[in-house]
């Protein structure tokens, strides 16, 4: 969306500059034009009133009656305020190249006004006397002058028209090469954005792949974890029955026996008495110490009267007294006031993570750190056992799963890294609340 809507700018940029460009040039033919035409105009005015003055001022000396030559004289102010006019009318038209012959027009006109001023003031006599002379020396070589004048600068007018024109056509072969400039930028923009489209799709859609790759093997190692979790209650369960019956069940029989025993020799006197006593106490103590380690196996009481740190203790001393691989546990930072969840998801971690290093990784050696930052608990549980390949296929188990479960549902964050023969390492990091204590 980003990618096209600047390709749409950079095309409403491209228009609009376009348009803007065509509108200047439109605007500079114009003006062009309507500069020419109107320095044609004036200059076609002033030959028209030079040559309307030269007859006025012919028409003047051959009747040069006092009534008629009033009015000829009016004709002629009106005709010299038309030609002031019509010079200040070109000096807003000029250019620089134009300027020398606009100063010579202009100083002909003025000498030209200027030399008809006496005969305004001759007599009858005067006027019919030196009219042939006048006019021919005065008036017509001024007249041709400003004539020539006129002409000269219209051909500077169309010189200047062609060259504005060359000018406008420069203009239009600048503006199509940028239009093209611009088309080719706007192409090779477009194509990166398609580039960069299809492959961010690209990217998205193995993405999407992988995700839902991710969710069927997730979908499928949750319906083995529920099939396994089944089992071992099922497993659990039978364990249970069998220490109930076996062990349990027998002591109990055992008791009965002695009871039974005692009843009978209740009333004789003597050492056989005494001896049934004691070895019905006795059986009574291991029925109680089997029944209180099978309930600690179940869940320690002790995590719960004393806190995480003495049960994770036990549990580390009871492992090692087992299995006879060392077990040593680190703590750091205050274990107190850990909510039950917390306390009961990393006693578990530690015991799944101390029964796969019993069963699988033959160590000399386990090392558990659980350290509290703030509201957080880092666990790491590390053996110098044989390790796995991690990155193989299939290589978590049930209680790699298990694990990652009970992390998952505490919000954290859970991690195995393995190298063959050189160990295994667990780390999780869980978020805890503070527990409130119970009045």
């Amino acid at each position: 969306m980003v990618g096209f809507g600047i390709l749409f700018i950079l095309m409403g940029i491209l228009g609009y500059a376009a348009f803007r460009r065509e509108e200047q040039i439109r605007s500079g033919i114009s003006a062009i034009h309507e500069s020419h035409h109107r320095k044609s105009s004036i200059l076609h005015g002033i030959q028209t009133d030079t040559l309307m003055s030269c007859f006025l001022v012919r028409d003047y000396m051959l009747d040069p009656l006092q009534a008629a030559g009033i009015q000829r004289r009016k004709d002629l102010e009106a005709l010299a305020s038309s030609l002031e006019q019509r010079i200040a009318g070109l000096a807003d038209l000029m250019t620089d190249e134009e300027a020398d012959a606009f100063a010579r027009l202009q100083r002909e006109i003025i000498n030209y006004r200027n030399s008809l001023n006496p005969i305004f003031a001759w007599t009858p006599e005067q006027i019919t006397a030196p009219r042939s002379s006048f006019l021919k020396e005065q008036v017509l070589p001024r007249r041709d002058a400003i004539l020539s004048l006129t002409n000269e600068f219209d051909k500077l007018n169309e010189a200047g028209l062609k060259h504005e024109q060359q000018h406008i056509a420069g203009a239009r072969s600048e503006m199509r090469r940028y239009l093209r400039r611009m088309s080719v930028y706007a192409l090779c923009f477009t194509l990166a954005v398609a580039a960069a489209s299809f492959f961010w799709i690209s990217r998205l859609e193995q993405h999407q792949e992988k995700e839902r790759r991710r969710a069927e093997s997730a979908e499928t190692e949750l319906r083995q974890l529920s099939l396994k979790l089944v089992k071992a209650q099922e497993d659990e369960r039978k364990s249970i029955s069998r220490e109930l019956h076996d062990e349990i069940g027998q002591m109990i029989t055992g008791i009965k026996m002695e009871l039974g025993n005692i009843l009978l020799l209740r009333t004789e006197p003597g050492i056989d008495f005494l001896q049934h006593v004691i070895e019905a106490k006795a059986l009574a103590e291991r029925t109680l110490l089997s029944l209180r380690d099978m309930a600690m196996g179940l869940r320690p009481a002790m995590l719960d009267d004393l806190g995480l740190g003495p049960a994770l203790q036990w549990q580390a001393k009871e492992f090692s007294r087992r299995s006879g691989i060392l077990a040593a546990v680190q703590f750091k930072g205050d274990l107190e006031g850990i909510e039950e969840s917390a306390r009961t998801c990393v006693y578990r971690m530690v015991q799944e993570s101390l029964t796969n290093c019993a069963r699988h990784a033959n160590a000399k050696s386990i090392t558990i750190s659980v350290a509290v930052n703030g509201d957080r608990i880092a666990l790491t549980i590390q053996d110098d056992g044989a390790g796995f390949d991690a990155n193989a296929p299939n290589h978590r188990g049930l209680g790699l799963i298990g694990m990652e479960e009970r992390i998952r549902e505490q919000g954290g964050v859970f991690a195995v890294t393995s190298q063959i023969n050189k160990g295994t390492t667990v780390r999780a990091e869980i978020p805890f609340k503070k527990a409130t204590a119970n009045v």
